[in-house]
This record gives structure tokens, C-alpha cells and sequence, in this order.
């Protein structure tokens, strides 16, 4: 783990402005690794962070620059995979982070392409989700929704067929979980495939529905349930 930022005194006598180390250490750097990042030509805590997002550190800084990528650039690269010989070699042939991308997993700069990747992007997917929609070739306005989500695409699917939302299937992925071990769970306790969804939409454990099922709760009461929680959702969403 990297050490904690100094407090601002420490910073002061350091010789850093307040206003100045106070950015530095809202991104969470110590007063060693700003002075590296300035001594490599860095001068501000927002643009180091930005560095840092792309995995690029003081010593790796420079092939960077000398290719012509931005800090934002990077970022870009970073999160398509491509590491820093690769970008070089793309940025020299005139091709974005999104063209290269598309060249990767379809050999091809087809438009359409290009643009599925825009939107998806232009959505908040990260590079590695956008990966798996594009590997499967679902990309429609259904796609987009689960993606949006943060969900991987094959989990994406398995959530769908068991009849969950994108929402629902978003909170379960942040929660960790996964469709293949969530079914064969909710086989074990004996809950019928075609209630799942209802039972795990209200926020129900497999061991919970069960113990709700025996005391005479019915799937109906879940799905109402269910419904009450997808309202309170779609404020935020």
C-alpha cells in the first residue's frame, strides 16, 4: 500500500505553497513522490493524478511525452489495454484509442465499428467491459444498458435469462456475485427457476426466500417487493 499523504504542515515546510500541497494531497501523494513527479516535469497534483490513472510513474513519463500523448490520452490508452510501445506506434499512424480498438477486436476500422465504441465510451463503459460486448457482438441499446451498469457481458446474459433488470443485475455484480453460482444457490434451497428473479429483485438472499417461502409468503408478495425497490432505483439511475 502506498503511505499516507503528510499533513499539511509537513508539506509547508517541505516548501510547498498550502493551496499547492493541498491538491497534491486531495490525489493522495506524500511529499517524496510530488517532488518526483516535479522533478520529471510535473508541476500540478490534478495532471500527476492523471499520469499516475494511466500508470505511467516519474521514471516512464518521459517515452510518453515523446510520443505525443497526453496525459488524458493516456488515460484513454491505459484503459483500452495498450501499453506504451503500442500506443506510440498508433499515435504515429494518426489512430485514436477507439480506432486502435476496433482494429484489435475486429481487424478492421469499419465506421460502425468505431462508433459503437464512441458510444459505448462516451457512456462511462470502462475498456474491459466495452471488451466483452464487443467480443460477443452485443451491442444494441439493450447491450449498452447492462453495460452502463458495469456488467460483463456474459454475466450480463446469465442475470438477463434468470429475468433480472440491468439494475438489478448492476447491484448484484458490485455485490460481488455471479449468475452460475447464484442459480445453483438458489437450486440447493428448491426455489423454482422462474421465481428467482422475483425473490432475488426484493433483495432476498436464497436461504432468506426459502425461510420466507416456508412460513408462507408467496412469490406474488416478492414481486410487489421487488417492484417497491426498482422505484426507489430509478431516482438515482
Amino acid at each position: 500500500m502506498e503511505p499516507r499523504p503528510e499533513d499539511l504542515n509537513t508539506w509547508v515546510n517541505a516548501g510547498f505553497a498550502r493551496g499547492e500541497a493541498a491538491v497534491w494531497r486531495r490525489w493522495g501523494f506524500t511529499v517524496a513522490t510530488a517532488r518526483a513527479w516535479i522533478s520529471a516535469g510535473v508541476t500540478t497534483g490534478l495532471t500527476a493524478a492523471q499520469w499516475a490513472i494511466a500508470g505511467v510513474t516519474p521514471a516512464t513519463i518521459s517515452g510518453w511525452r515523446d510520443a505525443g500523448i497526453s496525459p488524458a490520452d493516456a488515460v484513454r490508452w491505459h484503459e483500452f489495454g495498450v501499453g506504451l510501445r503500442a500506443a506510440a506506434e498508433f499515435k504515429s499512424r494518426g489512430v485514436s484509442p477507439e480506432q486502435a480498438w476496433s482494429q484489435r477486436t475486429h481487424g478492421t476500422d469499419n465506421p460502425a465499428d468505431i462508433e459503437v465504441v464512441r458510444r459505448f465510451r462516451e457512456a462511462g463503459v470502462a475498456g474491459p467491459v466495452l471488451s466483452s460486448y464487443l467480443l460477443r457482438q452485443w451491442l444494441d441499446e439493450q447491450a449498452l444498458e447492462w453495460a452502463r451498469q458495469g456488467v460483463d457481458a456474459a454475466d450480463a446474459m446469465g442475470w438477463r435469462e434468470l429475468g433480472l433488470t440491468a439494475a438489478e443485475g448492476g447491484e448484484l455484480a458490485r455485490a460481488g456475485r455471479r449468475p452460475v453460482t447464484e442459480l445453483r444457490e438458489w437450486w440447493r434451497v428448491g426455489i423454482p427457476f422462474e421465481e428467482v428473479a422475483d425473490w432475488l429483485g426484493a433483495g432476498l438472499a436464497p436461504d432468506e426466500a426459502a425461510g420466507h417461502r416456508a412460513n408462507g409468503v408467496t412469490v406474488e408478495q416478492a414481486a410487489r417487493l421487488r417492484d417497491q425497490r426498482r422505484r426507489r432505483r430509478e431516482p438515482d439511475q
